[in-house]
């Protein structure tokens, strides 16, 4: 502990002295503000001195940093001894600075520095130097409880073998056990004093490249694209806002869960929405008036409730699919093709100056060149502007050369005469040239089996076709249009009109990415400037088998063809216990998904999994009620009652609400995250964590690849204690080979 450690006393006062340097800080800022200006200079400078102010009386004072890392320069010798916080703090009289912020440069040697090969960057320069300690500070109060000096490689080589096979075991030290080890609230947190080095790599990236990062259960997926918007806002606020920051969430309960760790980092005003909130404002004007999109937690019903039709699942699944997918992007962009080649004639275009009765003409040939070449990379309206342009200039081109060769002047009067003589020749020319409108393009694309057969690759069955078109004209003849088809119109909208280029991103997060589909990705990048995107996800959690991603591949080789993204892989949990893990990974060996990695839990100690088979349903009830009052009284603050359908939840929740009253049932229409007890189905735990885990019948997952991530999903939720029921008798096909050492049997 802290009160044995050699420099206690050192640190202490070193603490004592920041503090009280704060204090004076406060009293000044306090004054400066005091004064109203009219001023709007002065009013910006106060507004931002408020918000240093408001700072250091809410956070600053009471925990000014957690580490300090010395850095000893080459060359010079110079010993920079540095504390890092959430925010700098510089002394407003001398300019010094007292703390550094954990996103400046030299604070990234705190994160990923190592011995003498450490080095940090300063705009286009590389300091390099060595790290002679890294140092965690646990504070409370403005008084140090703990002081935990990290581990440097080079000091884990001598003592321990080699650094790389120590760490890979699941080394963890003693300061990120503390933090870890903490009881969960409704929130999630901010880890700026715990960011390990392969998450720091990914939070300090190039900004103007696509990342894509395949995180485990628990890796710290979400919280490492959120401190990266922090990061890029810190160090490129010239160049980027972050009001023009977007976070992709995948249900606004989660957004919930999120928004309170932005405003910790410094983040005040991002822009947060899931994929079809933000998406459907921007189709609604594209769809005719009196249509309506359906709710998209219809398909939760239809692959999430039992005793569904199979063929009804299928048919929607074959739908819903396509619809999202690099086929339908290549329908798509195939419907422009299709109706250039068949829609519009390339006439010969000829024009006669009546003055010298001189016929002048452009050849079809030329006209379908410039089209299909010279504009190809514009939308479609554009390239006919674009084409009209060209083609006056060429008229023009062709009319002066001849009055040249005649030596004639048009007064201003011939001239415009002249010109608009041309702007009707050309209005009447390109009437041969279809004005598309999105919505009619996309349902003649989407009704039609004969042209969809034509549009679509080969290895797209008949079969898929015929359900597609069929399933979708029924849904058009209601006058509505699926969530699903949100994206393939934004994306046909930006073939024929352009994105809004005022309505960019400059930076967009997309977080439980392989749940979108990557037509939805691809519609996101067009909407983000310079494909300045993190997308964060884990293919083993796609639970969605109807739509979303089922390989990276989609994204890495599909749609960012000409931006090729840096890709992480994060193989490290931080959440759960070991002992939790391993039950969950055995749920993944059964199935061996392709691109899945199996997650390494840190080296956190806790209890085994419990396995309760009760032998009636009344006992079950008895059993968890019990189990929720001795967890409570344990301290723990989250607790989840997960089931596999909504369906079941209503009539767990039904059983349980007289023995836990504060018990809230979870629905996906709900948008806040209440904490304490909650019931809910598996699909909603998505990206959310508990200190406790109920998962009740774990029976009724069976053994395909879609149920198994559905209860992977589940079981990595945990941070402390998982319990998994099933009454007597029935079978559990996806727990049929876990290790009987794995977990504790009990009868309820």
């Amino acid at each position: 502990m802290s009160t044995q450690h050699r420099e206690y006393e050192q640190e202490q006062h070193k603490l004592d002295e920041t503090v009280a340097m704060i204090d004076a800080e406060i009293t000044q800022l306090r004054e400066d503000i005091r004064e109203a200006t009219d001023d709007y200079v002065k009013q910006v400078v106060n507004y931002n001195k408020a918000k240093d102010l408001r700072y250091l009386e809410d956070h600053g004072r009471e925990k000014p940093y957690f580490g300090r890392v010395d850095f000893m320069k080459d060359e010079v010798y110079e010993l920079d001894k540095v504390y890092i916080g959430k925010r700098g703090i510089v002394r407003s009289d001398t300019f010094d600075s007292v703390v550094v912020d954990w996103r400046a440069p030299i604070a990234s040697l705190y994160y990923s520095g190592e011995s003498k090969d450490a080095f940090y960057r300063m705009g286009r320069e590389i300091v390099r130097g060595e790290v002679t300690l890294k140092r965690n500070f646990a504070i409370e109060n403005g008084k140090i409880t703990g002081i935990y000096d990290g581990a440097v490689k080079e000091t884990i080589n001598r003592e321990m073998g080699d650094p790389d096979d120590f760490l890979q075991e699941g080394f963890i030290d003693e300061f990120l056990a503390a933090n870890l080890n903490q009881a969960n609230d409704s929130r999630l947190k901010d880890i700026v004093a715990t960011i390990q080095s392969e998450q720091n790599d990914i939070i300090r990236a190039e900004k103007d490249k696509p990342l894509v990062v395949q995180g485990v259960a628990g890796s710290g997926k979400t919280t490492i694209a959120l401190h990266r918007l922090s990061y890029l806002i810190y160090n490129y606020q010239d160049t980027m806002m972050s009001k023009k920051f977007m976070v992709f969430a995948p249900n606004r309960m989660f957004l919930a869960y999120i928004s309170e760790v932005l405003p910790e980092l410094g983040v005040d005003d991002v822009q947060q929405a899931t994929f079809v909130d933000w998406a459907a404002r921007l189709v609604k004007p594209l769809l005719p008036k009196g249509w309506r999109i359906v709710s998209p937690d219809k398909p939760l019903q239809l692959f999430f409730e039992e005793s569904q039709d199979e063929r009804q699942q299928e048919i929607a699944r074959n739908r819903l699919r396509f619809k999202g997918s690099l086929d339908c992007r290549i329908a798509l962009e195939g419907y422009i093709d299709y109706v250039i080649e068949k829609k519009i004639p390339f006439k010969k275009l000829s024009f006669q100056y009546n003055k010298t009765k001189q016929v002048f003409s452009i050849s079809g040939d030329f006209i379908r060149q410039s089209f299909m070449e010279h504009f190809s990379n514009m939308p479609y309206h554009r390239r006919l502007d674009a084409l009209r342009k060209h083609l006056k200039q060429e008229m023009n081109k062709q009319l002066f050369s001849h009055l040249r060769e005649k030596k004639i002047d048009l007064d201003k009067t011939g001239l415009a005469k002249f010109e608009k003589m041309l702007e009707q020749i050309l209005d009447t020319y390109l009437t041969s040239f279809p004005r598309l409108e999105t919505f009619a393009a996309y349902r003649e694309m989407i009704s039609s089996e004969e042209l969809l057969r034509k549009l679509v690759p080969e290895e797209v069955s008949d079969a898929t076709i015929r359900d597609i078109v069929e399933s979708s004209t029924t849904l058009l003849a209601e006058e509505r249009i699926e969530a699903e088809d949100i994206a393939p119109l934004l994306y046909l909208h930006h073939l024929i009109e352009g994105m809004n280029k005022a309505e960019h991103f400059d930076h967009t997060v997309v977080d439980e990415a392989q749940d979108l589909s990557a037509l939805e990705v691809a519609v996101i990048a067009l909407a983000t400037k310079r494909h300045s995107l993190t997308i964060v996800g884990d293919i083993a959690q796609g639970i969605h088998s109807y739509r979303g991603i089922h390989a990276w591949e989609e994204l890495t080789q599909g749609i960012f063809t000409e931006h090729r993204p840096s890709y992480y892989t994060l193989s490290q949990s931080y959440r759960s216990t070991i002992e939790i893990m391993k039950c969950a990974n055995e749920v993944l060996r059964l199935i061996q998904l392709p691109e899945t990695v199996l997650a390494k839990p840190v080296l956190r100690q806790g209890e085994i999994p419990v396995l309760v088979t009760p032998a009636s349903r009344s006992e079950l009830y008895k059993g968890i009620a019990r189990r929720v009052e001795e967890f409570t009284a344990e301290g723990f603050k989250t607790i989840a009652i997960v089931t596999k359908t909504i369906g079941a939840s209503k009539k767990v929740f039904k059983s349980l609400q007289e023995s836990i009253p504060e018990m809230t049932l979870l629905s996906s229409k709900d948008n806040q995250f209440p904490g304490g007890v909650t019931v809910m189905p598996a699909y909603l735990t998505k990206g959310l964590q508990f200190d406790v885990v109920f998962i009740v019948d774990v029976d009724l997952y069976q053994d395909n690849e879609w149920d198994a991530k559905l209860l992977y999903v589940a079981m990595t939720r945990p941070v402390h204690r998982l319990v998994l029921t099933h009454l007597q008798g029935s079978e559990m096909p996806l727990l049929r080979e876990l290790p009987p050492e794995l977990y504790q049997s009990e009868a309820n």
